[in-house]
């Protein structure tokens, strides 16, 4: 109990928050962290802006209030590492690195083998990876071998020419940071297509 105490403490303080003075409309974002952190599966359905409750996805779950909670704190935290951007990508991208933890802490061997199969997609002359953050938000990954009924899928349906679930934790630095890491010496990319399909582009004011 006092180690989870400790940790509630810890996550207020990396929110900025006192822990004397905490804002009670801010006590579900600091659950939702505390939940983030012991990697609970329920998170997923919160970046999702699912019902975490037990409801059904494909039901119920349309007519409810979208649980825009966590997406929100996240998103902030983009915009202040990354700035705000043209094209509002960033929900897309956040997704994506939930699916991606997902793969690493659920099933690393598949994790591990799309990992080899990101580096068979570098771009020597430009040191780079094209990357497919949209399919990755929707769950579709590739780069393993797969079994059972997955291995079914026609070729027409897998992803080829993009990767997937392999890269880094946190793999958005690998888009827009300046300098790259050394274990990871590769800039993820999106094509146009890609990022048309990720979000509109915001409308500069005329004023």
């Amino acid at each position: 109990m006092l180690q989870i105490t400790k940790r509630y403490h810890d996550i207020l303080n990396l929110c900025d928050i006192k822990i004397d003075k905490v804002n009670l409309s801010k006590i579900h974002t600091i659950t939702l962290l505390f939940w983030d952190m012991l990697f609970l599966m329920k998170i997923l359905r919160h970046i999702k802006g699912y019902p975490a409750n037990g409801q059904s996805t494909h039901t119920n779950a349309r007519s409810s209030r979208k649980n825009k909670t966590l997406m929100n704190f996240r998103l902030q935290q983009f915009y202040t590492l990354f700035g705000k951007k043209r094209r509002n990508i960033f929900p897309t991208l956040i997704q994506a690195e939930y699916i991606n933890r997902l793969w690493f802490y659920m099933w690393r061997f598949e994790w591990l083998q799309a990992e080899q199969f990101l580096f068979s997609l570098v771009n020597q002359k430009k040191q780079n990876i094209p990357f497919d953050p949209v399919s990755l938000a929707k769950g579709q990954t590739n780069g393993y071998i797969r079994v059972g009924q997955a291995a079914k899928i026609g070729k027409a349906k897998k992803i080829t020419k993009y990767g997937t679930i392999g890269a880094p934790l946190f793999f958005t630095k690998l888009i827009y940071a300046e300098y790259l890491p050394e274990h990871f010496p590769y800039r993820l990319t999106i094509g146009d297509e890609l990022r048309r399909k990720m979000g509109k582009k915001s409308k500069k004011n005329k004023k």
